[in-house]
């Protein structure tokens, strides 16, 4: 390679003065006669700068061109080899794809290599050890045929041995040293053939008995050797020579082995590893050759060789399966393998070198040595000989010229020695500073120098002489463009004509196509530098020969640790950029188990968290089939390693999105599925997944499983991310484990071990619990969560005397604190000890919902608490408060800054504020900070206390903006109609005031009907129906916006779909007209499942549709939907599709608590046969746990049924289920069985505790029984707490509108209360109620004259209490008036605020006092438009003074005005009703809807008459069903004779609350038996009792024809009124009865 005479130029300051002698001048000339000149590029580059910039440029602008051209045409053909290639190679490498299942079988590394190159995965061939480093010198396709006798097979390949290895290595480095420029060729050719025949003497010599043989070669090689050298030159057959080398023969003789010196154990290595069987049986098996070896060690006494011999150790490797190689050369092998090894190719491979044979025969450099040596010998001859050659090494380290000074360079004696030692031209020429160092003396050297450089120069090809032509540096070695192909093409030459290809043709082909791809890849490797596509044209041939290299299986079986993290690296890569779900899906779902075998080989965490993040994106099902694909054993590991690497993923628990949840909650119970049977140990590796485990999954684990320590311990560790459910179910397993025995004598060890468990034990166990096993746990248990049933029992168990309760362990009960009994408490927080430490304990419980925030304590934890400074408290403190706050009333947070009490009022989660102090706090911010948008949606707890003032206040900048349409959605769902009113209105004015075009599209479901109609059309809509499409439309504008586009243009069932929500609106004659096309199931599947459920009439038209197609799949409709099907038509779904009807209802058990009574029995009773309960009909825990809320809603034939002792473990459970009003008295008699809680009258505290809310569940009766003493208050409030928290639960309030009975209920609490309420005794005084008591109970259980007893300083701390009750009587709340007006004087004078304290009490106002007092702020108006406790000459009061302090008229009333009235519109007398504005009214009429208004008939009549001007509606006859729906109750005001020509479109509008409003005589008159027939089951459902005792008999059998859908039979099966003939469910039964009903309708 040229030097560099740039950088190693030196100044000429160091230049050394030389004598100017011509006889030093004449000899240094011709030791450069034939040499080249020096490299001068680098000083003609260093003296012309520019220049060599020119030409670089000109260079690489040269290469950029011609490479782009070169390189692109490469790449192309490169990558239609690939594509032929892939289609090849898939043929032969299989590769797995998903069926119609998306079951896929387990790829290996191999088919997922395949797979990624199919799919434009780019892979690192060079990190998988497949890229060329080299021009390729072995052809592994070609299987070369043995010579005869020889069964070395060449593909035997390895690493040479410790004897041979120094031979070897040699050999390597003559073949592989690079070609050097010879200063004389002749000399060293000439010279290198006296070396060769210097040692072919010696040989020929050991062959011809000439030397006695070679010292450290054994006989045995040296024999070898001369066989093969006879049959070369003739003096025996080539063949009887290779036949000398039949080691086969030689393996099989033990002689031979006895014989063999140490020097023979490489030939007896090559025995043990190419001939193992021969060596097996003739050494290793048999014995009597270890007999002869002992007997020949104990001839030679050499015991310690027996004992330690080599031959010993191969045997043991050859049973271990793991011999080492004789270590021979690959080339070595495969040259003796074959026909073609030669004596020279045996001396390189097997015989030491020139120099080790000299020194063995003649000695070192001892002349000594050769006196030994017969005279007249050979050898004494040859060593005399070599004795002359030595002289030249002497020469060769005088010619060391390297070391010379610069003064050598001109020694004529040293010259003339030296003059052809090779290099030493180049090294005067090519050395810049020798060079000009020695020019000044001997300016003939550029001469001499040139005729160097002219020879160098011929001897380039043309490549290498056009790039060294430039100056400018290269980044590759120019000398490769002149590598000689030619013994490497003679090679194959050669080897293609003995050789065959391995493999079948086309496997042969493309083995041979790989070859030539890695030939290939060296060839464009030489340019490497040149070009930037270079890189790409590489990288495309890497793929090419990857995908060449998938044929041999053995080269993939093991991989280097970079390989295995390039593949996941890459993988990793590919999952993150793809966008294609289905072909990430694909990947994983087939080659999975791959990468989780290269993840624990590697040790990956982050190629496992990046696959763990695609899992949670993929489909369900697709998780499912990919675990239960994968084999059992490649699960267990990859579970085994995602345990160990657990917290290196950083999974947050709490932090996963639904989505993911639920991926995890599936690959869950996937991995579970896939073992029939866990062991601890695979409970351990799945540990990790607990907080994710179902509850059947932990119910199927088996009970002896739950009981092991481990499994226990690993339980324990994760509780923390369990959730209540998953913690019961673990239970509910152990406890069914006999193994632990019963509660009493369970030891401190397992109680420990089970600690997160303990507070879901059920309560029957938990309450024998001794207090020796509680001790141990107290602070423990403190530090948890246990409920008050439970923690009362500990506290009862452990501390039966109070006076064993100190304020020194007071503290140390933790929570258990929070259930002591409140007046005990009350004394400790008077204690300056603790009393800081425990209203901080007592306030948090509260937060945390373990203790009322509202009950009694907090009569004597408000005052502890009002006394401290709140601007002075810590952020700690304040937050241990907010469950409390609510209760210290608007003045105690009022003293804090409103930037405070912002942040302080934004957290989330926060208790709700009464309206009076909502008012009073919201008004505060928003007068002191800036209240935007976003602020106000985090106020949630403040909302109540909206008011026009707060809202005008609101910068309404931000309106549009689709971050908040989740707060609007809120507010206007969450808020009562007259503030809801309010909001609306305000949203309007900001719009036109602040310019904003832009629609506000969450509000437009909160639009009224009559604002919708004036801005809407076909047109408008169908122009941006992308956009209304999507909206959750009220059914009445569905309705509306449905018609208005049916009118524009002629709506197909295909287009039905594009319209969305909208299709919610659709009417029946539009269904009937679609429903023999083709694709009318898909339309009924599709409106089924529209969100917001149907509407009645149109589920109504569907049924009836349905009926007509019996042929109707029913499994396409959505669950929702199903589940409201006819009785009938439950009948005939799947299991599957009942199924997935169970799962809906669990999911939203408020919509099953709609339906009528008899559906809901059916379908618990189908539930019941569905899971198929077991032995003897019973039904057991486990069709419990699965029935869940829908146990009470059986007949009592199968409630009789249930299992007491799994009841009693699932009344916790049941205090949250919805208790029918007709399934009460079958629940008070299983609770009461002797087996379960036995008779009332011998309850226990505990009992009662433990049932809670489900006391009310007995009769009045037996409630009466419970002795007093158990019903003491504190006992009571629990009772009370809980009943009334479930009432404000989802599932409770609908529960108490639609199956209670509120009378009963109100019977059944008056008993409960006997004890406290009433006295004793005839001889004990009447109780006074304290505020405490209040709060323990609720106002309305306290008769007016105890109210009238209270004290003022009592009275006065329950005011808002008072207020929050709205069961009071007119007595009670008179009562309460008559003592609180003192405090509320003058009326004058009184605020909103106030105003809005007082709640339902000011409805007992005077009227004067009513007149005086202003309740002129819409805000406060609307609160009293809500209270229904007004009489008419009160409300007129309040509407009069309104509009008079208002100075408005009647016809001036806004759409808010009349909104925010509310049950106030009432006070308006008929005449002023028919002068309010009729486009004001209908605009209003949206918040009066659901309102059942105390108006006079004459009222109702006016306010309708409005309706029906053409300013509103226009006439009823013109209205069509969404008007009657819009106007919701206020229907109940039609005329008689406008109610009685309705059609059957507008009936299907009336509200089921409108009809349930009419009166019973009206009703009765103005709807004929055929207008009733047309009801929905809905509407039916509403017709009251009273209303049906007003109807004829045709109208009784219409109406009951529509509540029962056709399946009126179905009620004979009732509780009460089938006759038990009738209850055998025998089908010709029930249908001849079904012909008689119809006979007599018709």
């Amino acid at each position: 390679m040229r030097q560099d005479g740039v950088s190693r130029n030196a100044s000429l300051e160091d230049t050394m003065a030389i004598d100017d002698d011509p006889d030093s001048m004449q000899s240094l000339l011709q030791a450069l006669s034939r040499s080249g000149v020096g490299d001068r590029g680098g000083y003609l580059a260093q003296k012309n700068l520019a220049l060599v910039q020119s030409l670089d440029g000109l260079r690489r602008g040269l290469l950029h061109r011609v490479g782009n051209s070169v390189y692109g045409n490469l790449r192309t053909k490169v990558s239609r080899v690939t594509m032929a290639l892939l289609d090849d190679v898939s043929s032969l490498v299989d590769v797995p794809q998903p069926n119609a299942q998306g079951r896929c079988s387990v790829g290996d590394l191999r088919q997922l290599i395949l797979w990624g190159i199919r799919h434009n995965v780019t892979w690192n061939t060079q990190a998988l050890g497949v890229r060329s480093q080299g021009l390729p010198s072995s052809f592994p396709f070609l299987s070369c045929p043995p010579n005869d006798g020889d069964e070395l097979r060449s593909q035997h390949k390895k690493a040479p041995s410790s004897q041979t290895n120094s031979k070897q290595n040699r050999l390597h480095e003559l073949s592989t040293t690079p070609r050097r420029f010879q200063f004389n060729q002749s000399t060293n050719d000439q010279q290198k053939e006296t070396e060769y025949s210097t040692s072919i003497e010696i040989l020929e010599a050991a062959c011809n008995d000439s030397i006695p043989g070679l010292t450290g070669v054994s006989n045995f090689t040296v024999f070898l050797y001369c066989k093969l050298f006879e049959g070369e030159n003739g003096s025996v057959d080539p063949a009887v020579a290779q036949t000398g080398l039949d080691l086969h023969t030689t393996c099989s003789d033990a002689a031979w082995y006895l014989s063999a010196a140490e020097e023979d154990f490489l030939w007896v290595h090559v025995c043990s590893e190419f001939f193992a069987h021969e060596f097996n049986n003739t050494v290793c098996a048999n014995s009597s050759f270890w007999l002869q070896k002992a007997h020949q060690a104990a001839l030679t006494k050499d015991y310690h060789f027996f004992n330690h011999t080599s031959i010993d150790d191969l045997c043991v490797q050859l049973s271990g399966e793991a011999i080492g190689g004789p270590g021979l050369d690959e080339n070595c092998l495969a040259q003796l393998g074959s026909r073609l090894l030669s004596a020279q190719a045996f001396r390189h491979c097997f015989l030491p070198n020139n120099s080790v044979l000299i020194s063995a025969l003649c000695g070192k450099e001892s002349s000594d040595s050769q006196q030994s040596l017969p005279e007249g010998s050979w050898a004494a001859a040859y060593c005399s000989k070599i004795q002359n050659v030595s002289s030249v090494n002497t020469t060769e380290e005088t010619c060391q010229y390297r070391e010379w000074a610069v003064h050598d360079f001109t020694n004529t004696t040293l010259l003339e020695l030296c003059g052809q030692t090779h290099g030493l031209g180049e090294y005067i020429c090519l050395n810049a500073t020798l060079y000009y160092q020695l020019l000044r003396s001997i300016p003939q050297l550029a001469d001499s120098c040139a005729d160097l450089q002219a020879e160098l120069e011929g001897r380039k090809c043309f490549l290498q002489r056009f790039f060294d032509m430039l100056p400018a540096r290269y980044e590759f070695d120019t000398s490769q463009l002149c590598v000689d192909p030619a013994p490497l093409l003679m090679e194959v030459v050669h080897k293609l004509s003995v050789c065959e290809v391995e493999g079948g043709e086309r496997e042969g082909f493309l083995v041979v196509l790989g070859y030539v791809l890695r030939v290939l890849d060296f060839m464009v490797g030489l340019s490497s530098g040149l070009d930037e596509g270079e890189r790409e044209a590489r990288q495309g041939l890497g793929q090419a020969i990857l995908l060449s290299s998938l044929l041999d299986s053995t080269s993939w079986a093991a991989l280097q640790p970079e390989a295995s993290m390039s593949i996941l690296h890459t993988v990793g890569v590919f999952l993150r950029r793809e966008q294609n779900a289905t072909l990430k899906e694909d990947l994983l779902s087939c080659f999975s188990p791959v990468l989780w075998d290269l993840i624990q080989r590697d040790d990956n965490s982050s190629a496992l968290r990046v696959l763990l993040q695609e899992y949670l994106q993929m489909p369900r099902d697709s998780i499912r089939t990919l675990v239960m694909s994968a084999e059992k054993d490649a699960v267990k590991r990859f579970l085994s390693h995602m345990h160990q690497s657990w917290d290196q993923l950083q999974v947050e628990t709490g932090q996963v999105s639904q989505k993911e949840l639920q991926a995890m909650e599936t690959m869950t119970a996937a991995f579970i599925h896939k073992f029939p049977r866990v062991t601890p140990e695979l409970f351990v590796d799945l540990s990790q997944f607990i907080p994710f485990m179902s509850v059947s999954d932990i119910m199927s684990f088996p009970a002896s499983l739950i009981v092991n320590d481990s499994v226990l311990t690993a339980i324990r560790d994760h509780s923390s991310g369990m959730k209540s459910l998953q913690k019961k179910a673990f239970v509910k397993r152990l406890l069914q484990s006999s193994v632990v025995g019963d509660v009493p004598t369970w030891p401190p060890y397992f109680l420990s071990s089970i600690l997160p468990l303990l507070p879901y034990i059920p309560v029957s166990h938990f309450q024998q619990l001794t207090s020796q096993q509680l001790i141990p746990l107290v602070e423990l248990l403190g530090n948890g969560s246990l409920d008050g049933v439970r923690g009362r029992h500990v506290l009862r168990t452990l501390f039966t005397k109070k006076k064993n309760l100190t304020s020194d362990n007071i503290l140390r009960l933790g929570v258990l604190a929070c259930y002591l009994d409140p007046v005990d408490l009350g004394s400790y927080l008077q204690d300056p000890a603790v009393s800081s430490t425990l209203w901080q304990l007592l306030a948090q419980c509260m937060s945390k919902g373990f203790i009322s925030d509202s009950g009694r304590l907090s009569s004597w934890l408000i005052p502890a608490v009002q006394n401290l400074n709140v601007s002075s408290m810590a952020p700690p403190e304040l937050s241990a408060l907010t469950g409390l706050l609510p209760q210290l009333g608007a003045s105690f947070l009022l003293s804090l800054p409103s930037q405070q009490l912002l942040e302080i009022l934004s957290q989330p989660g926060l208790h709700r504020y009464s309206p009076a102090q909502a008012f009073q706090m919201l008004s505060k911010i928003s007068k002191d900070t800036t209240l935007t948008m976003e602020k106000l949606c985090r106020l949630k707890p403040l909302h109540s206390g909206l008011s026009p003032a707060v809202l005008g206040d609101l910068q309404w900048s931000e309106i549009s903006k689709a971050a908040h349409c989740q707060c609007w959605r809120t507010l206007l769902i969450e808020l009562k109609p007259g503030h809801r009113a309010i909001l609306y209105n305000a949203v309007q004015e900001a719009l036109h005031r602040e310019n904003i075009t832009q629609q506000v599209n969450c509000l437009l479901p909160f639009v009224p009907l009559r604002k919708l109609t004036e801005t809407l059309n076909g047109t408008a809509i169908l122009r941006d129906v992308s956009l209304y499409r999507d909206i959750l439309w009220s059914p009445q504008q569905a309705q509306f916006l449905f018609k208005q586009i049916h009118q524009l243009k002629n709506i197909t069932s295909k287009m039905v779909r594009y319209l969305g929500h909208i299709a919610s609106g659709m009417s029946c004659d539009l269904l009937r007209l679609w429903s023999n096309d083709t694709d009318f199931a898909a339309l009924l599947q599709f409106v089924s499942e529209l969100p917001g459920g149907t509407r009645p009439a149109l589920r109504k038209c569907i049924v009836d549709e349905l009926r007509n197609h019996p042929d109707f799949n029913l499994s396409a409709l959505s669950s929702g939907f199903a589940a409201t099907l006819p009785v009938t038509m439950i009948e005939n779904l799947s299991n599957v599709s009942f199924r997935a009807i169970l799962d809906h209802i669990q999911a939203h058990f408020a919509d099953f608590l709609r339906l009528p009574h008899y559906k809901q029995t059916n379908l618990a009773e189908k539930a019941v046969t569905e899971l198929g309960s077991q032995a003897e009909g019973d039904i057991d825990g486990t069709t419990m746990d699965v029935l869940g809320p829908l146990l009470p809603f059986l007949d009592r034939d199968s409630l009789a049924l249930v299992d007491r002792g799994a009841l009693a473990l699932r009344l916790e459970e049941m205090r949250s289920f919805c208790l029918p009003k007709d399934a009460l008295k079958d629940i008070s008699a299983l609770l009461t069985q002797k087996d379960l809680l036995g008779e009332p009258s011998k309850w226990q505290v505990g009992d009662v505790e433990h049932l809670g809310r489900l006391v009310f569940s007995l009769s009045k009766k037996q409630i009466n029984s419970i002795p007093l003493m158990v019903l003491n208050k504190d006992t009571v409030e629990q009772v009370l707490v809980g009943q009334s928290r479930w009432e404000d639960s989802a599932v409770g309030g609908v529960c108490v509108t639609k199956c209670m009975d509120q009378h009963r209920l109100r019977q059944q609490t008056q008993s409960l209360l006997r004890g406290i309420v009433r006295a004793r005794s005839r001889r004990a005084k009447v109780p006074v109620p304290t505020c405490a008591d209040i709060r323990g109970t609720f106002p309305s259980a306290w008769t007016p004259t105890q109210l009238s007893r209270m004290s003022q300083d009592e009275l006065k701390q329950c005011i808002e209490v008072f207020a929050q009750d709205a069961s009071m009587s007119s007595e009670q709340r008179r009562t309460l008036w008559v003592k609180l007006r003192q405090y509320f004087s003058p009326v004058r004078e009184l605020r909103g605020d106030q105003v809005l304290a007082l709640g339902s009490v000011v409805t007992e106002m005077g009227e004067r006092e009513l007149q005086d007092t202003n309740l002129t702020d819409v805000g406060v108006l609307a609160h009293l438009g809500t209270l229904t406790d007004w009489s008419p000459k009160k409300m007129r009061v309040v509407i009069s003074s309104v509009m008079r302090k208002r100075k408005l008229k009647v016809e001036q009333l806004a759409a808010v005005d009349l909104a925010t009235f509310g049950h106030l519109i009432c006070g308006l007398y008929p005449s002023e009703i028919k002068r309010l504005s009729p486009y004001n009214l209908s605009m209003a009429v949206l918040f009066l809807r659901e309102a059942s208004l105390p108006c006079t008939e004459q009222q109702t009549e006016a306010l309708t008459n409005r309706l029906s001007r053409p300013e509103a509606f226009g006439p009823v006859s013109t209205w069509g069903p969404e008007v009657f729906t819009e106007i919701g109750t206020l229907a109940v005001g039609l005329e008689d004779m406008v109610l009685s020509a309705l059609v059957q479109e507008q009936m299907e509008g009336i509200t089921p609350e409108a009809i349930a409003l009419m009166a019973p005589r009206k009703l009765a008159v103005v709807f004929s038996a055929v207008q009733l027939s047309w009801l929905s089951a809905e509407q039916a459902w509403a017709v009251t009792d009273e209303q049906w005792a007003e109807l004829d008999t045709g109208q009784r059998r219409a109406v009951g024809l529509a509540r029962y859908e056709g399946d009126v039979l179905l009620e004979l099966r009732g509780r009460n009124s089938a006759p038990e003939a009738l209850n055998t469910g025998s089908f010709t039964v029930r249908l001849l009865a079904l012909c008689l009903l119809l006979w007599q309708l018709f």
